[in-house]
């Protein structure tokens, strides 16, 4: 190994006073604090008393098996905004926020995509479809997608180096249609299109008692759904050979592997839904209550991954890639404690790391590009203008900083692990393709109540140089705050980061918080 790259994702800024230590097979070594301009530390909170446990980090030679895709940590958006402004590179600045997040794809589906979204390829009217609102102030309508739309949607993309996840309507049936789009789709997008998925939530169609989310009879089922789908693969595959079609893009485990046992010609890949905290009432004595405390609990990180691995076991056998192609914190209306907090963040960096060490290469975390200001406030990016009156300006909050932060790892092969101490930090490991290592480590313990924390990290051989990136804010309730490096960007590059301070040539990385 030639040079080792550690990456660090924590709930607070490091403690330069801490010292950390690295081995190395035949060596130990404990280096002071890094002490950089950027990451000039706040005093230690005078409530910070409770003890953490010291933690070691040992990393080793072996893989795991399971991969870290380039761009794991991507955006899911309701179809319908694919007709936005921020979707048009001369008129926004998503573009550039694009270019900082490594190669991410940009998911469009979600609930507008079967009740809201028109496709024609020869400009016809849109159809007078009934329009339920899925709010009581939501005045959205239907929106026409053209090839004029996805040729804006290639410049986007190009320009901020990034790929797509696109969904055909499966509310309105027309396989013939779904064909066509994807036709256009891929001889528009080329290989900037991932797949094309059929539909949205299709175990919840029957759901009658709610009448936006009803789209089939109550005694619609899977089986009923399967020759729909069967259509649309076969349409899809007749027009667009090429073109991979993903599903079944639900929320209920048990779809899972009779999707899979369709042996669609042109899958693409296993989808799935989750929100951890779907508890809304927030009662007091709920384990999925939106708190901080839940939120960044290991008992929830252990149930998601426990989630993640699931799916990835529903596919086993079948040689298709598990993707999460919609998933946040929670699905529920309304503000909680957690939203555009630093603690967002923390929670992003971690499922997504814990999910792909399962076994999980795509994720994409739903979100919209409403208003900063009266908008959904749970999106990892919003408008900057009035609400209702966009100017193209994209803010990203806390949440997108993690969605960059996992990115910046880079792809490579999982290795081996433990983490014996804090049950609240956790280690992720991957040797990259040029022999580098990257090691993301996470501490969701509250810089507020807890002291800092001691951590050795154990490498399975010699270190020649090392660097550091760190996602920090000043509390976990912290609301815009979160930053990279120091930095309201993705942060610095390796070759613009300092290399860590060592007294011989037998260099050791640096970590501490």
């Amino acid at each position: 190994m030639t040079a080792t790259s550690p990456q660090e994702a924590t709930q607070a800024p490091v403690i330069t006073s801490t010292k950390a230590t690295t081995a190395a097979p035949a060596t130990e070594r404990t280096f002071p604090g890094f002490d950089r301009p950027d990451y000039v530390q706040p005093e230690i909170p005078t409530t910070a008393t409770e003890p953490i446990q010291d933690t070691t980090i040992t990393v080793g030679a072996d893989v795991s098996g399971k991969i870290m895709p380039e761009g794991l940590a991507g955006l899911s958006l309701d179809t319908d905004h694919l007709v936005d402004m921020q979707m048009n590179p001369d008129q926004s600045n998503l573009v550039d926020i694009l270019k900082m997040s490594g190669n991410p794809v940009i998911r469009f589906g979600a609930q507008a995509v079967d009740r809201k979204f028109f496709w024609t390829s020869t400009d016809e009217l849109i159809p007078n479809w009934e329009v339920v609102p899925s709010y009581p102030k939501d005045i959205r309508k239907v929106v026409k997608v053209t090839p004029e739309v996805l040729t804006n949607l290639k410049h986007l993309l190009d320009r901020g180096n990034a790929r797509t996840l696109l969904a055909v309507d499966m509310g309105h049936y027309d396989p013939e249609r779904a064909a066509d789009f994807a036709k256009y789709a891929h001889q528009i997008l080329g290989d900037r299109l991932v797949g094309i998925s059929l539909g949205n939530e299709p175990n919840g169609y029957n759901r009658v008692e709610n009448k936006y989310l009803a789209l089939r009879p109550a005694a619609f089922t899977l089986e009923d759904w399967a020759v729909e789908a069967r259509a649309y693969s076969a349409a899809i595959a007749a027009a667009a050979p090429e073109v991979k079609v993903v599903g079944p893009e639900v929320y209920n485990d048990a779809w899972w592997k009779d999707y899979i046992a369709l042996n669609l010609p042109n899958q693409g890949a296993l989808t799935y839904h989750n929100y951890p905290l779907h508890e809304c009432s927030d009662a007091a004595n709920s384990d999925r209550a939106r708190t901080i405390p839940i939120l960044l609990s290991r008992q929830l990180s252990d149930d998601s991954a426990a989630y993640a691995a699931s799916a990835v076991k529903a596919a086993a056998g079948h040689n298709v890639p598990v993707w999460n192609s919609e998933a946040n914190i929670s699905a529920c209306p309304g503000s909680n404690q957690t939203l555009k907090t630093h603690a967002s963040a923390l929670w992003t960096v971690n499922y997504a790391m814990r999910s792909a060490a399962e076994g999980v290469t795509q994720l994409d975390f739903h979100g919209g590009l409403e208003a900063c200001k009266g908008g959904a406030p749970g999106s990892p990016l919003c408008d900057s203008g009035p609400y209702r009156q966009p100017n193209g300006i994209v803010t990203m909050r806390p949440q997108y900083y993690g969605i960059m932060m996992v990115n910046k790892l880079g792809s490579g092969d999982f290795l081996k692990s433990q983490v014996d101490g804090n049950k609240n930090i956790y280690a992720y490991p991957v040797k990259h393709a040029d022999g580098t290592m990257g090691v993301m480590v996470i501490n969701q313990n509250d810089p507020q109540k807890q002291t800092s924390v001691n951590i050795t990290l154990k490498l399975p051989q010699q270190a020649a140089t090392g660097t550091m990136t760190q996602l920090a804010g000043p509390e976990l309730a912290a609301q815009d705050q979160t930053q990279i490096d120091g930095l309201e960007s993705a942060g610095q590059t390796a070759e613009e980061q300092g290399k860590f301070p060592v007294s011989s040539p037998a260099r050791s990385p640096f970590l501490s918080h």
